[in-house]
């Protein structure tokens, strides 16, 4: 792969990341769900969601279940370009959650996460998340975890507990 190609793939990833946090921030639910292949897999804790559809109720349900202000704010992506159509990721994501309208009283972290990925690049041009696992590793005292419990696993090799709780 030449360097061109390189770059361009990288900035293709970045936006995707970016555009994953901004659509689910800002409750672009068609968006949100765009960003993933047809059969992607999308786990957090023990909860694993299979198919767009699948991660499209997912996003659905969390949306009507009433007004919450969230922010996910998305650093160090280290990215492995495997070839010209599929690569892998890995980042960090801390989150602050406010059950409520904005402003919120404070701004503690709801979570902090890491993030592995996998992604491919679609029939159409766009490059899609395959798969993404989130594993909790720092949590707030109030935080009940996703729906579907805790626990995770690692793409990447084996992985120790963190403290990951459901």
């Amino acid at each position: 792969m030449d360097d061109l190609t390189l770059i361009k793939i990288r900035f293709a990833l970045q936006d995707l990341n970016t555009a994953f946090t901004h659509n689910l921030d800002h409750g672009k639910l068609d968006e949100l769900v765009d960003l993933f292949t047809e059969d992607a897999l999308y786990t957090h804790a023990k909860r694993r969601s299979e198919g767009r559809e699948e991660i499209r109720k997912l996003f659905l349900a969390r949306a009507e279940a009433g007004v919450r202000t969230v922010r996910h704010l998305a650093c160090g992506l280290q990215l492995d370009i495997e070839s010209e159509t599929a690569a892998r990721g890995a980042s960090v994501c801390i989150t602050f959650v406010h059950e409520g309208p904005p402003p919120a009283p404070h701004a503690t972290p709801h979570l902090v996460a890491d993030f592995e990925d996998v992604y491919r690049l679609c029939d159409d041009g766009k490059w899609r998340i395959a798969v993404r696992h989130i594993h909790r590793l720092f949590v707030a005292a109030d935080n009940a975890g996703p729906a579907g419990g805790g626990g995770g696993f690692s793409l990447f090799g084996s992985r120790k507990s963190h403290g990951e709780t459901g």
